[in-house]
């Protein structure tokens, strides 16, 4: 019995000490683990961030080298082509406007209402076709900065180029052009995916820094 007094006695006498211990023991563990947690915090949100940056610049890059470049061509087209049909319509309608004085042909503007249509045929083959190739050319060149939805337009565009190539190389019947169409209607959908996305990508940029 005696015995059993003296474990007991030397056991409660020994706690204090363990406890004490344990005490001193947190307080380096915990300090050191609070300060491994906050670097694995900062690192974290450092990684964070450049992974955002990056996100950012590669948006800017699409912006930049595709969609602003490609949507720039087709605004030149769109701008040329509505002006071309103002003056169509005008000439008409001032054509007509002459023919009711009569002697047409003498009239010294004649020749000028003749230019006005081999200008508008001149004009596409010679400056309207380069600028859909210089869209196709910079679509080819920064596929990867395309987005999906924008891919897809690709072999429509390359079509629509293609189909009047061979329409001035007069290497196709002309059946099988009326039958195969050359009209930019194909492309509108097109333009509308370039405009959309754009302008995704745009709001996306509001929110850097």
């Amino acid at each position: 019995m005696e015995i059993l007094r003296l474990l007991i006695k030397t056991y409660i006498s020994n706690i204090p000490i363990i406890t004490t211990s344990f005490i001193e023991l947190l307080k380096i563990v915990i300090p050191s683990a609070i300060t491994l947690f906050a670097g694995y915090i900062g690192i974290k949100y450092g990684l964070k961030q450049i992974e955002v940056k990056k996100h950012l610049d590669f948006i800017e890059k699409q912006l930049a080298n595709f969609y602003s470049p490609i949507l720039g061509y087709q605004k030149e087209i769109r701008a040329k082509s509505e002006l071309r049909v103002k003056i169509s319509h005008a000439a008409g309608v001032c054509w007509q406007d002459r023919c009711h004085g009569g002697h047409v042909v003498a009239d010294p503007e004649y020749q000028k209402y003749i230019d006005i249509t081999e200008y508008e045929n001149k004009q596409f083959k010679n400056e309207l076709l380069p600028l859909y190739k210089k869209m196709l050319s910079t679509f080819r060149d920064n596929y990867w900065l395309a987005e999906t939805p924008t891919r897809e337009w690709f072999k429509v565009l390359c079509e629509y180029i293609e189909k009047w190539d061979r329409y001035y190389a007069e290497s196709i019947p002309k059946d099988v052009i009326r039958k195969i169409g050359l009209d930019e209607s194909v492309l509108l959908p097109f333009y509308e995916e370039l405009e959309c996305t754009m302008n995704i990508l745009r709001d996306k940029l509001k929110y850097r820094g």
